[in-house]
């Protein structure tokens, strides 16, 4: 894939649209995108170069895969775009929180939430995470089978539940992470359409959504009434509760949802996607296994992972790297053009959608050699110091980067460690591992696995 592409900020864009595939006069290029967006993505950088166009709907889209490209829209040209129409689309659910607001705003929000996650408090974290790892590791039973997706959900959202919002693990947390789930299925199907029904029409679609949006609602406002009853702790959301603005405003009832469910979904659904897929290539690559479990055996020699630990674990870091360079949970970033632009030699007009792909831009053999092979050994000679800013971003970029960082990292490898000492995963035989991409990338049908003590 070629990823090399002269900018220059001052010469005349093209009249013209970027090299792109043709489509139909109504809905552009929707029949050839399908469920797996992600191979239509890497079709086009590899077909058409680092900028490629085409249309879904009434939408013009770019697709930017070279690095330097990608740093002018998020960071360079950052203030002239929005969040593109695939994000908005969230909002039902996702509300103005900090994924999706924009602005001023959205820079107050941020500045509120960031103490929350700077490294020396992310590592007061560190302790919960493997207490809580423990805990599911207890009720395991070896030779039974398990969902190493819904497992390390479930954990994830735990520990979410714990470290940002100071509450314990019970059956309102099973209740909206399903809700979330059918949510994520409608909204994206709702995506997808060349025609979206206004939800104020009450279709059989619309109905389901709304149902699982109010449940999804129902259960966040628990949680922040279980806060409020309770006496200030030092989590995030009661940071939130009592926090207030410069004009000695607090957040609305409206706002403070928006943001814990923003929180909440951040905070676990990445990380239990990176667990997830990490396992599912350990168990189709026993060599890279065994090296993992001889650091483990090396540095922790049996007990749980601790924050001070991190810095030994090398190869577990590597692994994690690799892992979410073939499976990104996050996998898409787009922007809209609020204003006329130029990138890359071509004219962005106003309302125009640029999107980037991490699932492309990781698998560009340029910077990595043999880009669809789980090699973790590729990171543990300064990679990462090396590579453009903009060709491994499995946080986003810019000053947009993912708030949850350290949070993430540190969770999935001592999650990681922790498991991986006491069990291994055999893949079910008859599973079909699939990508379902959506906001994030999950499994299509789960990872079905049997438990083995190791």
């Amino acid at each position: 894939m070629s990823t090399s592409i002269a900018t220059s900020h001052t010469a005349t864009p093209h009249k013209g649209l970027p090299p792109g595939p043709k489509g139909t006069w109504i809905g552009g290029n929707l029949s050839q995108i399908g469920p797996r967006r992600v191979d239509f993505f890497l079709m086009l950088a590899q077909t058409y170069g680092p900028i490629a166009s085409f249309r879904a709907g009434r939408w013009r889209l770019f697709l930017v895969s070279d690095p330097e490209l990608i740093q002018q829209v998020l960071v360079t040209d950052a203030r002239s775009y929005i969040k593109h129409f695939g994000a908005r689309t969230f909002k039902p659910v996702l509300g103005n929180g900090l994924v999706t607001s924009e602005g001023d705003f959205w820079l107050t929000q941020r500045r509120l939430l960031q103490p929350a996650f700077l490294k020396t408090q992310v590592l007061s974290y560190a302790p919960v995470m493997a207490e809580l790892t423990e805990a599911m590791l207890a009720k395991w039973v070896p030779g039974t089978s398990v969902d190493i997706a819904f497992e390390f959900s479930a954990l994830t959202s735990a520990i979410a539940l714990k470290t940002l919002f100071g509450l314990d693990d019970h059956g309102d947390r099973v209740r909206v992470d399903e809700s979330l789930r059918l949510t994520f299925e409608l909204l994206t199907h709702r995506l997808d359409s060349l025609f979206q029904v206004p939800l104020v029409f009450p279709t059989p679609a619309n109905l389901r959504l709304k149902r699982a949006i109010a449940d999804v609602n129902a259960v966040i406002d628990g949680f922040i009434a279980q806060k409020q009853a309770a006496p200030p702790g030092n989590d995030l959301l009661s940071t939130m509760i009592a926090a207030q603005r410069e004009d000695g405003t607090q957040m609305t009832a409206q706002q403070l949802r928006d943001e814990a469910m923003t929180l909440y979904l951040a905070g676990h659904e990445t990380t239990a996607l990176t667990l997830t897929w990490s396992w599912y290539l350990l168990s189709q690559h026993p060599d890279v296994e065994q090296k993992l479990v001889a650091e483990w055996q090396r540095v922790l020699g049996g007990r749980a992972a601790r924050a001070s630990d991190l810095s030994a674990l090398t190869y577990t870091a590597a692994v994690i790297n690799e892992a979410m360079r073939l499976y990104p949970p996050v996998y898409v970033i787009g922007r809209e053009a609020t204003t006329d632009l130029e990138l890359g030699g071509y004219r962005v007009k106003k309302g125009y959608t640029i999107l980037m792909s991490q699932w492309v831009n990781h698998r560009d053999p340029k910077y990595f050699p043999e880009p669809e092979r789980f090699l973790p050994e590729r990171w543990l000679d300064g990679l990462a110091s090396r590579l453009p800013k903009f060709a491994y971003y499995p946080f986003g970029g810019g000053q947009r980067l993912c708030i949850g960082v350290h949070f993430a990292l540190m969770e999935a490898a001592i999650v990681l460690a922790t498991v991986g000492q006491q069990f291994k995963f055999t893949l079910a035989p008859d599973a079909v591992i699939d990508i379902m991409p959506q906001i994030t990338m999950p499994p299509k049908y789960g990872m079905p696995a049997t438990l083995t003590r190791r």
